[in-house]
């Protein structure tokens, strides 16, 4: 019977996150307010680790349709998504994911999940410093291309025997500050191709240290 109860449940989840995934705004919308499937909504804010407090904003969204949330349904079916989010696995997925954790698992559970969220930040934290050291290198890299085009610019000017004695020098202080700055965008260059070499070396090392425990990602 309870493998039945918990089987309605889930699928009455799915339907219901379908549909929620439509209303990005409202935490509901007026169909998921009118068929009041109270359980399926609290299974699935419990499986995303909500507050309980979440099912004050389903109220606000059912309020025009005239529906009032049932707490107990609700309560219930929460519980039960609680059991999928709070385990060490899930925890370390929400950690890497860069999610925050807002302290809904009970205290049996808790330090399980607390555990696979640490190491899970561990990978996100390694991941995000990779991640910056290459955009660091993409855009010194595109800063060096643009003050090479625009000094070689600044030489074809200089070919132009028109010019003043003024004309001249202050293209040559502009030749002279491109190539200045597009040296310094070179060594920028250089910095973060040893962030991500370093950056990377730590990543590989965590996976090989989480992934037995956690499987690859």
């Amino acid at each position: 019977m309870r493998v039945h109860v918990v089987r309605s449940v889930v699928v009455g989840a799915l339907a219901v996150g379908a549909a929620l995934t439509v209303a990005a705004c409202a935490t509901l919308s007026e169909k998921d307010c009118l068929q009041g499937d109270w359980r399926a909504i609290g299974y699935i804010d419990g499986a995303d680790g909500r507050p309980m407090s979440r099912i004050e904003d389903h109220a606000k969204a059912c309020q025009k349709s005239g529906v009032t949330p049932d707490m107990s349904l609700y309560a219930q079916g929460r519980d039960q998504g609680l059991t999928r989010y709070c385990t060490e696995a899930n925890g370390f997925r929400v950690g890497r994911e860069g999610h925050a954790y807002v302290g809904v698992c009970p205290p049996p559970v808790e330090p399980e999940f607390l555990g696979g969220y640490a190491d899970g930040e561990r990978i996100h934290a390694a991941e995000s410093r990779l991640s910056s050291a290459r955009s660091d290198l993409s855009s010194a890299d595109a800063r060096a291309d643009k003050r090479a085009r625009q000094a070689d610019g600044v030489e074809d000017e200089l070919r132009n025997p028109k010019l003043t004695d003024e004309q001249t020098r202050e293209l040559r202080d502009r030749l002279q500050r491109l190539r200045r700055e597009r040296r310094e965008a070179i060594e920028d260059g250089r910095r973060a191709e040893f962030a991500i070499r370093d950056a990377e070396r730590e990543v590989d090392d965590l996976k090989a240290r989480y992934a037995p425990r956690y499987g690859w990602w």
